[in-house]
Formats: C-alpha cells, sequence, structure tokens
C-alpha cells in the first residue's frame, strides 16, 4: 500500500471524525429561529439585516483574533477576508453597525484556531444557498447588498478544498484533530449562543 494511499485514507478518516463530531451542534446552530429564517421566502429586509449584524460581531473576532494564528498555516488567509463585504451589504440595507459585543475573547492555539476557521469557511459554502434566497426573495445580488453570502463567488469551492487540504496537512503533521474539532464545536457553540442572545 503507498504512502499517498494510506495519506488519502487518513485525510478521509479525520475528515468523516470532524464532521460526525460536530454534526449535532451544527444541528442546533440551524435549528435557530435566524438561521432557518434566513433561508425561507419569509425573510425581510430588516431580519436579514440582524442576521449580518449578528455575523459581523464573529466575522470581525475572527479576523482579528483567529487569522494571525493561522497566518504561517493557511497560505492564502488574507484572501478569506468578509467583514469589509458584510459592512457594506449594511449600508446598502441602510443599517450601520451596533456596539457589537465579543464573540471571541480569548488567544487560541493553533489547531483550535483551526477548528474555528473550519467552521467559518464552512458557512461559506452554505452562503451561496442562502446568497439565492436573498436575490430570489429580496432582490439583493452579489455585487449589491448580498456580498457576503456570495463569498469568494467562482472561487468558493477551490478555497474550500484548499483549506480542508491544508488543514489536514497540519493535523497529520501535529497528530491534533482533537483540538481541532474542540475549536470547531467551540465556533459553533458561540454563534449559536450570539444568534439567541441577539433573539432576546
Amino acid at each position: 500500500m503507498t504512502s499517498s494511499h494510506n495519506q488519502t485514507v487518513s485525510q478521509i478518516t479525520f475528515l468523516d471524525e470532524l464532521r460526525s463530531s460536530t454534526s449535532s451542534l451544527h444541528k442546533q446552530l440551524e435549528s435557530v429561529s435566524l438561521s432557518q429564517l434566513i433561508v425561507s421566502p419569509e425573510i425581510t429586509v430588516q431580519k436579514y439585516a440582524e442576521y449580518l449584524l449578528v455575523m459581523q460581531s464573529i466575522v470581525k473576532d475572527v479576523e482579528a483574533k483567529v487569522y494571525p494564528v493561522i497566518s504561517n498555516f493557511i497560505s492564502d488567509v488574507d484572501q478569506r477576508k468578509k467583514l469589509n463585504l458584510i459592512q457594506s451589504d449594511l449600508r446598502v440595507l441602510g443599517f450601520s453597525a451596533r456596539n457589537e459585543s465579543t464573540a471571541f475573547d480569548a488567544d487560541f492555539e493553533i489547531p483550535f484556531a483551526l477548528g474555528i476557521m473550519y467552521v467559518l469557511e464552512g458557512s461559506s459554502l452554505g452562503g451561496r444557498v442562502i446568497l439565492k434566497n436573498i436575490e430570489k426573495q429580496l432582490g439583493f445580488t452579489s455585487d449589491y447588498g448580498a456580498q457576503y453570502f456570495a463569498g469568494y463567488k467562482e472561487n468558493t469551492g477551490l478555497l474550500w478544498k484548499n483549506f480542508i487540504s491544508e488543514m489536514v496537512r497540519y493535523e497529520e503533521d501535529h497528530d491534533c484533530g482533537d483540538v481541532i474539532i474542540e475549536g470547531a464545536n467551540f465556533a459553533f457553540g458561540i454563534i449559536h449562543k450570539h444568534f439567541e442572545n441577539y433573539a432576546k
């Protein structure tokens, strides 16, 4: 059996474990009212803006506190910044940033930060589904009012694959899958809490 085959099996095993170990918290996040509304025909501009306001504080913290930690291991991290896209969309919607609560207020080790990044990068894939709903129901586009959910546009799939490849390589080199999973579950939990607190 070749080393490349062993490496592929290792990648699949870790990714399967990552997905299965985070599926419960992932589903809980998807069950939050704003998460359901954003893909519903009932979405309104007000609720759309509320969703972006919650994500603004999360993305701001990730870019400030997670990106620097993983910048030496995720080669294209500077291409992944999206805070400016959220702010642009909010301006189009006629909303200004509220006083933001802090989503992530700790320093993170590299594998834990990679777990957080896994959740945020995964949301870029889901954003493509949300974009279609926003375009259909509210009339905004990937260039006007829905730039955040357009993500990396035609490069979304490629950048996701690149991130997964580099994350898996780091896990293989450092045997830190448990910490990456811990970081991913932490991120799902914090984002869930942020959405619930906004609704109160």
